[in-house]
């Protein structure tokens, strides 16, 4: 996996990949454990195997540790939203719908959550815990990046005639945003799905509860909607 630029020392720039992939794996189940403040650099030298000093010759101290890996997260969420398009874009219907392209980012994000749990946790610590260094800045990392991908997606949308024009365009990220990332949250861990059972559900009630969110966003919450969802979209 690439190495996030600026946040490492040439000393694990240059150890073999698979040294560095130990020291990651064992900061990742303790940041998701514990949460920064919490995490022991201890136990994170522990499971990886090496000298605590060897650690600080890698990573000047824990917060710089912290920051790596949680730029490592973005650059796997960029990474796994990248394959989503190239996928849809080998598909037949790509683009064809906004809506089915919608569906298939919430799904790729389960799909993510299912293959990197222990990263998301980390980001839900972020976006949850006050007191990480850089709070604000780490949570701008994702912000950005979504504004980056639910913009020219919106604006496709608008053009298409899927969603309203007269809906500015920051609400319909807005909304995008925050629904998708709700129910990422309540996928991952339960206190935050207002009863949906999101964490705990079978896979194709899982599925009925995505249809369902994306028909609320097709046709809102009036009865006035006209159009179904099914499985396909």
């Amino acid at each position: 996996m690439d190495i996030p630029p600026a946040l490492t020392r040439n000393t694990f720039s240059n150890l073999p990949s698979e040294k560095q992939e130990k020291i990651v794996a064992a900061a990742v189940r303790e940041f998701a454990r514990q949460g920064y403040r919490k995490a022991s650099m201890n136990t994170i030298v522990r499971e990886a195997g090496i000298a605590k000093g060897s650690l600080y010759q890698y990573f000047r101290n824990k917060e710089v540790l912290f920051c790596f890996i949680f730029e490592r997260f973005t650059l796997l969420v960029k990474k796994s939203v990248a394959e989503q398009g190239r996928a849809l874009e080998a598909g037949t219907d790509a683009g064809s719908d906004f809506f089915v392209q919608v569906r298939n980012v919430l799904l790729a994000g389960i799909a993510f959550i299912d293959l990197y749990p222990e990263y998301f946790q980390i980001y839900l610590k972020v976006l949850f815990e006050q007191d990480v260094p850089r709070r604000e800045e780490l949570l701008s990392q994702v912000r950005l990046f979504s504004r980056e991908y639910f913009g020219p997606l919106g604006q496709l949308g608008q053009k298409s005639g899927a969603i309203r024009r007269d809906v500015p365009l920051d609400v319909v990220i807005f909304v995008l945003d925050a629904t998708l990332d709700r129910f990422l949250q309540s996928y991952a861990q339960s206190y935050p799905d207002c009863g949906m059972g999101l964490a705990k559900t079978g896979r194709n009630e899982l599925l009925d509860r995505v249809n369902m969110i994306l028909r609320v966003l097709r046709e809102g919450l009036t009865g006035s909607g006209l159009h179904a969802i099914n499985h396909d979209v």
